[in-house]
């Protein structure tokens, strides 16, 4: 516990500038990248990737990666807001994630060229572990955290990704809480033996309070100072059922995360955080939330 409150106390003032000064916006898409690139690195450690020696791999996805992202931001509405003084992309609008896709089918064509000539290095089968990872990696923990940055764009923007952030870490908070004082009746002893029936009730009691009176501070001004003064245009019942939505596929993504991890029979990703384990540890259940709450948003205000 003491690992954790260090980790967080570290961490987490940083990570709010970075998220919530529009001054150091490049900062904040940089911190995004960092964050797929870092898990990434992550996986492939756990995948053993680096002892069979397929470099290769690594590097050719993580140069997708930076494509990619470089792809989805220059084809959001880069051309407005605070984003637009500092820098003057052009402007791809509706293909951008189009091109996103296609570079999947990219990077899997560049996967299968490179290791068609590998010779000595590895097995086919643990080439094809690589390339089935870098796959992965690339749509789940690529695809899924670049949303973070897409939403940044959006009218309340901000208040969106706090809102999300908090609804996968309070969530993991509260599961962890009380299912460790209160939990009795396991979920998936193969999967995660820790998580509990009375965990997921307690992400609920932690997510949904806490999110109401978040709504409250923001509609009333109070937190438009560091939020912006944009007015969320959802209701309060819309709000508590989100966090319904939110908090549950939070939870999948920490379970997923948790099968990943009893795959490869290891604990944490890294030990990058103490208390926390790595990058791909802390930001599990996020990775999932950000597409889904993205497009629920988007479908919620059209």
């Amino acid at each position: 516990m003491k690992g954790r409150l260090i980790s967080v106390a570290l961490t987490l003032p940083l990570f709010t500038i970075i998220l919530l000064y529009n001054r150091v916006i490049f900062l904040f898409h940089a911190l995004i990248l960092a964050i797929s690139i870092i898990s990434t690195l992550e996986i492939f450690n756990m995948a053993k990737v680096y002892r069979q020696k397929n470099f290769r791999t690594v590097i050719t996805t993580i140069a997708a990666m930076v494509l990619g992202y470089v792809i989805t931001i220059c084809g959001t509405n880069i051309l407005h807001g605070d984003f637009s003084r500092l820098y003057k992309f052009t402007q791809i609008n509706n293909i951008s994630m189009s091109l996103s896709l296609v570079m999947v089918f990219v990077l899997i064509a560049v996967l299968f060229i490179i290791n068609m000539f590998k010779v000595n290095v590895s097995t086919f089968e643990e080439r094809g572990r690589a390339i089935l990872t870098a796959v992965f990696c690339f749509i789940y923990v690529g695809l899924g955290v670049w949303h973070i940055s897409l939403m940044r764009f959006m009218t309340s923007g901000k208040y969106y990704i706090v809102f999300i952030l908090l609804c996968a870490w309070l969530s993991d908070t509260g599961g962890y809480v009380v299912g460790r004082k209160f939990g009795k009746h396991k979920l998936s002893n193969s999967a995660s033996p820790n998580k509990s029936y009375e965990g997921l009730v307690g992400m609920f009691l932690f997510t949904i309070p806490v999110s109401i009176l978040y709504y409250y501070l923001y509609s009333n001004g109070y937190l438009s100072l560091v939020l912006g003064k944009d007015i969320p245009t959802f209701s309060l019942s819309q709000i508590i059922w989100l966090t319904v939505i939110f908090t549950l596929t939070g939870f999948l993504g920490d379970m997923g995360e948790s099968l990943i991890k009893r795959m490869y029979d290891t604990k944490d990703s890294s030990k990058m955080f103490p208390g926390h384990g790595g990058v791909f540890d802390i930001f599990d259940s996020v990775i999932l939330t950000a597409p889904i709450s993205y497009y629920i948003i988007i479908i919620l205000l059209n």
